[in-house]
């Protein structure tokens, strides 16, 4: 391999470790008084103003349909022929500063220097012989103080939510008396204020658990490298 190959290798390695990781929180509950449905369902927008045609809408409820898929779930155009209504919102905020004051120790190269040493010494016949000598001394790194650093960033969190209400006997009958089967909320904070890179981490993170219960609330860390994010970012070029 040439040494140009090699450089470009190299500096793969580099940006992908450079893929900031950011921390996940997944939450998901369900019912246990009553047994799952079928998993026949219909998809429908939480948020005011936007609509199921809205095409950020569609791109991000393609990830969260396809691990759906995964689960058994099978998406209906029509209400009477669901068992589900399946809510989706999503949204991130304006963003907020945050600071963080840290101390870390200061490290100075010390030594490397060489030191002559004279000595004199007698001889037999009473004569006296200086010699020299050079001493190396070693370097050797040192802490020489403590130094006080604050930082200023801003923060955004993203979050996704998707709800199951089940479809009453009447068909169609979709409001907000139908009782909740389950809801999974995703929610991260990290300095990335882009949702459109963000949402396929925070569909990879709900994976195993979407329309699951948690139990308590569960933190996954993923960077956007991971395989699992880039299978739901393959998604984005698959018609619905």
């Amino acid at each position: 391999m040439s040494w140009h190959r090699l450089i470009m290798v190299a500096v793969a390695l580099f940006l992908i470790g450079c893929s900031p990781k950011i921390a996940i929180r997944v939450d998901s509950i369900v019912d246990q008084r009553k047994p799952p449905p079928e998993k026949k369902y219909i998809l429908y927008s939480q948020m005011k103003g936007t609509s199921v045609n809205d095409l950020y809408f569609r791109e991000y409820s393609k990830y969260f349909r396809e691990i759906l898929k995964k689960h058994g779930y099978r998406q209906e155009n029509q209400p009477e022929s669901a068992d589900l209504a399946i809510y989706f919102s999503y949204g991130i905020t304006g963003g907020e500063e945050v600071h963080h004051t840290y101390t870390r120790p200061v490290y100075a190269i010390v030594g490397g220097e060489t030191v002559d040493i004279r000595e004199t010494e007698t001889d037999a016949e009473g004569r006296k012989i200086e010699t020299t000598k050079t001493v190396a001394i070693p370097t050797r790194r040192r802490v020489v103080g403590v130094e006080t650093r604050r930082e200023s960033y801003t923060v955004f969190t993203a979050h996704a939510v998707l709800e199951a209400k089940e479809i009453n006997e009447a068909k169609g009958h979709t409001d907000n008396s139908m009782q909740t089967l389950w809801k999974t909320t995703i929610t991260t904070t990290s300095k990335l204020n882009d949702l459109r890179r963000i949402m396929p981490m925070m569909a990879a993170a709900s994976m195993p658990y979407l329309g699951k219960n948690t139990g308590e609330m569960v933190t996954v860390k993923l960077r956007g490298n991971d395989d699992r994010v880039l299978e739901m970012k393959r998604l984005r070029s698959i018609p619905r």
